[in-house]
């Protein structure tokens, strides 16, 4: 599969940086490049390099096959390590007698053995797939992933989103990087050359932190950024039909209306199940938030533990509507947030008889592969419904013309992966790719939207919800 110009140029880029950022939107092949900046430095030393890939679980596998796919590495040099316990401990035992590649995820790192036996491993390369975890300075991951770095010759970190919260996020990324050659080695002092708390003058008693960069050092900072690092969006590289993104607006139903106004005023909402009154209390302001998207998906969790869904529920009925129109000539994914979710849209499919898979964090990644599959060869599975914590990364879905958002959370992450899926390279088989919000209106739903439009975090709307 011929390179675009995009790869050729990182190609380049690399024969000259041996610590390279590639901060590439989801869906340009940052994959792809990895893998020919590895070849390319095997070349040069003639020599299979002893590299470690860390990456999330779901994306293991699709990172063993792409390595076979576009280069010939043997599969027994390649150790994908999607396993835990004594099992995983086993194999990488035997990964580190090798010079291969050994492809983990980043939780591997809570353990002791496998910290011990990367460290000894000493790798020629490092690749950190969605480097944005790293980014918390204080987290034992990211400070152990610099100490792997720091003896390696070659590091690449990968991710669309380098810059999640705030331009801090760049700090510990960077640092694992080079080992503070751009940004020095601590944070602190980072911190306070560009960015000053815009909270300084409160009051103690009520102080609160809030970094923003300065203005004076915002240019030096994004230079230094783009010093060691190449940026690359869809739009500039790819010939990408255009995506669409409409807002299906949707009411609720009395039950429903009633549930919402009690939780988002008194925190508790007291509903009619199993022949008795039950109350569901939000006592924190994270709950609440769950608490009220749960009611406007079209359910709700009392204390007990149990599911009551309302009697009238006009989301899923638009959902319905929706996939009976469009199943018949067309792929849809359909991403949900919650457990009860993917019933409401199982039940639906299985009603009119529309050909569907499920990927949930429940299946185990054979089953999650199975689902791909089944979803991308057969031309029965119509539709997928899709949690996007199992399903945002690392998964092309390009067949579907559609995507469905049935509920969301409050994660900017979760959401442009979610949405790269099938708006990515591969999505040229399409005119137009369409996402459809389903949006009850004056409620969770649009507060949610506009704060991640905004790129707000969860704080923030909690704070400017009241709540």
């Amino acid at each position: 599969m011929k390179l675009y110009k995009h790869q050729e140029h990182v190609l380049e880029l690399a024969k000259t940086m041996p610590d390279l950022a590639l901060f590439w939107e989801m869906g340009t092949g940052k994959t792809r490049a990895a893998i020919e900046i590895l070849k390319q430095r095997q070349k040069k030393h003639k020599r299979l390099l002893k590299t470690i890939i860390f990456a999330p679980l779901v994306t293991l596998k699709n990172w063993k096959s792409e390595i076979l796919k576009f280069s010939k590495i043997e599969e027994k040099h390649i150790w994908c390590l999607d396993e835990s316990g004594k099992r995983r401990r086993e194999r990488l035992i035997a990964a580190t007698c090798d010079e291969g590649i050994i492809i983990l995820n980043y939780e591997a790192l809570r353990t002791m053995d496998v910290i011990e036996l990367l460290t000894r491993y000493q790798a020629d390369m490092l690749i950190c797939d969605e480097s944005h975890r790293l980014k918390n300075h204080k987290s034992k991951q990211s400070k152990i992933v610099y100490n792997l770095a720091k003896n390696t010759a070659y590091k690449l970190l990968l991710t669309g989103t380098p810059i999640l919260n705030s331009s801090l996020d760049i700090f510990q990324q960077y640092k694992i990087l080079d080992g503070g050659d751009v940004f020095g080695g601590n944070y602190f002092t980072f911190r306070n050359k560009y960015f000053f708390d815009k909270n300084a003058g409160m009051p103690g008693n009520v102080h609160f932190p809030k970094w923003v960069p300065r203005l004076d050092r915002n240019q030096e900072l994004q230079f230094l950024v783009k010093k060691k690092s190449d940026r690359i969006l869809k739009k500039d590289c790819l010939d990408l039909p255009p995506l669409i993104k409409h807002k299906h607006y949707v009411e609720m139903g009395s039950e429903q209306k009633k549930s919402y106004k009690s939780m988002a005023k008194d925190f508790i909402s007291f509903i009619q199940a199993n022949g008795k009154i039950e109350a569901s209390v939000a006592q924190l302001a994270v709950t609440k938030l769950l608490r009220l998207q749960q009611i406007v998906s079209g359910f709700l969790k009392t204390d007990s533990g149990e599911e009551h869904y309302f009697n009238q529920n006009p989301r899923a009925e638009a959902l319905e509507e929706i996939l009976l129109s469009l199943a018949p000539n067309n792929k849809i994914i359909v991403w949900t947030t919650f457990k009860a979710d993917v019933k409401v849209a199982s039940r639906i499919c299985k009603k009119h008889n529309i050909g569907y898979c499920v990927l949930t964090g429940e299946q185990n990644g054979r089953e999650k592969e199975r689902s791909t599959h089944d979803f991308t060869t057969s031309d029965e599975k119509r539709v997928i419904i899709a949690n996007r914590k199992a399903a945002g990364i690392g998964i092309n879905l390009c067949e579907a013309k559609y995507s469905i958002v049935y509920s969301r959370d409050f994660s900017l992450e979760a959401e442009l992966q979610s949405e790269a899926r099938n708006y990515r390279g591969g999505s040229e088989q399409h005119d137009s790719v369409i996402k459809i919000d389903l949006v009850a209106k004056d409620t969770i739903d649009e507060d949610v939207q506009k704060a991640l439009e905004n790129k707000q975090t969860i704080s923030d709307i909690i704070l400017d919800l009241k709540l």
